[in-house]
């Protein structure tokens, strides 16, 4: 009985040890865990439209019918086509120039007899009619959009979804901003973010602790929306990650333009710690106009409090430092506009406005002009005003006040229930007038 005691009570010390030894070893290494995501923060309904559910004989065997000479109505039947081929389904493309079959369908203002071609531009219909599928809409960007909600349905083979929607699209403005003609742009109607818009950049740091990411549960463009999330995060092949924020989106190397009124819609994240923005730069990637003594930087929303929306200008000059139009501190930055505080004011969706022409920058919110900047008056000792009227190039983020980013505002460490925060833009729209500015989307020719 004895030798049966020692025996335990030595067994039992030893088992103790493993134990306590196996705390110590855990203590210095990363905890392999997956943080808990409140999914409340990301809750949308703003992208939901009726359809119905229609049975179809296709898309086998059928034919793509596109206007004769549009490019536009092309691409946005190769959409269309690229998600049937993904299917093991191939469908050829073709003018509506060639004869009729039975077997088509049909996207654009075609001069088919079944084509839509009352609609005003902000309309788009998807119907079946007689045994063709017809995708119809105002304006080849109302067309777009109809192929790309049809697709987001996922439809099967013999299965369409048919719908009838009014939008928010105008080709034209009108008022104050009277002789603005629509001339690029992206609803964000696709599934992943459209390389031929817009493209991952670092335009803002990370750290130890914030770590820059493309993954989709930071970066995503769906439901019509494009979806930027910044995330509590540990990455077991990354040491020290604490938070994951989305890399910039950028037009960098898709587009790049001078003067006009960029409008989108978007719903940001006033919270806390977080930092969400919308901003240019100039470049000369894609045309070889710059000033290269400094960089120009046109805030049109950066949010630093719960209620405010902050408009600034930047020069960043090559030999360091940095002037802008704002005081030295924030809280004293007379250019910006000041939401009245609600609750639900982070899941609002509100219309933001950069109108820059020769002259002046305006910037507005909901319509509402809030800041106006003289480009014809230097904000520092330098009088060279040159840098604002070199092509820039658009630029969204997510990220956050982190003691290793950014010592400017709230910290995140402080505010940890901000996140996740979700920025979603639900459109961007670039209107010029004629003969005043240039949108330049490919590589031009500089003479040397």
């Amino acid at each position: 009985m004895k030798i049966f005691v020692k025996t335990s009570c030595f067994l039992l010390s030893f088992v103790m040890l493993l134990a306590c030894s196996g705390c110590v070893v855990n203590s210095t290494e990363l905890p392999i865990r997956t943080p808990y995501i409140d999914e409340s923060d990301y809750s949308d309904t703003d992208h939901l439209f009726d359809y119905k559910e229609v049975s179809w004989n296709g898309p086998n065997g059928y034919v793509i019918i596109v206007p004769e000479g549009n490019e536009k109505a092309f691409k946005t039947a190769e959409v269309l086509k690229n998600y049937y081929f993904a299917q093991g389904i191939e469908l050829e493309i073709k003018p509506d120039t060639e004869p009729k079959t039975e077997k088509e369908i049909i996207i654009g203002n075609t001069t088919r007899k079944e084509t839509e071609t009352s609609l005003n531009e902000n309309q788009m219909v998807v119907k079946v009619n007689g045994g063709k599928l017809v995708f119809s809409g105002g304006h080849d960007v109302t067309v777009d959009s109809a192929v790309k909600k049809f697709v987001r349905l996922s439809p099967s083979v013999n299965k369409v979804y048919t719908f009838s929607l009014t939008t928010d699209f105008t080709s034209t403005l009108s008022g104050n901003l009277e002789g603005y003609k629509y001339v690029w742009g992206d609803e964000f109607e696709g599934v992943g973010l459209d390389p031929k818009t817009f493209h991952p950049a670092v335009n803002m740091k990370g750290s130890k602790q914030v770590e820059l990411s493309k993954d989709k549960n930071v970066i995503d463009v769906n439901d019509g929306r494009l979806k930027l999330h910044a995330i509590h995060y540990f990455n077991n092949n990354r040491e020290g990650t604490r938070y994951r924020v989305p890399y910039s989106v950028v037009t960098q190397k898709t587009m790049n333009y001078i003067y006009g009124y960029m409008e989108v819609r978007s719903r940001i994240p006033y919270k806390a710690g977080c930092w969400p923005s919308f901003w240019t730069r100039s470049t000369d990637y894609l045309q070889g106009s710059r000033n290269y003594d400094y960089m120009v930087e046109v805030d049109i929303y950066e949010i630093f409090r719960t209620t405010h929306a902050y408009a600034t200008l930047h020069k960043w000059y090559a030999k360091g430092g940095s002037t802008n139009t704002a005081n030295d501190y924030v809280v004293n930055n007379p250019n910006r506009y000041i939401f009245e505080y609600t609750p639900s004011l982070t899941f609002e969706y509100h219309t933001y406005g950069y109108e820059w022409t020769p002259d002046e920058i305006k910037m507005s919110v909901d319509g509402e002009v809030f800041c106006t900047f003289d480009l014809n008056k230097s904000f520092d000792d330098n009088p060279d005003q040159s840098g604002f009227h070199d092509p820039q190039y658009i630029i969204f983020n997510n990220h956050i006040f982190h003691p290793e980013i950014s010592s400017a505002c709230v910290s995140i460490t402080a505010a940890y229930d901000s996140l996740p925060a979700a920025h979603y833009v639900d459109y961007i729209r670039l209107y010029q007038k004629e003969g005043v500015g240039k949108v330049y989307t490919e590589k031009q020719e500089v003479e040397s």
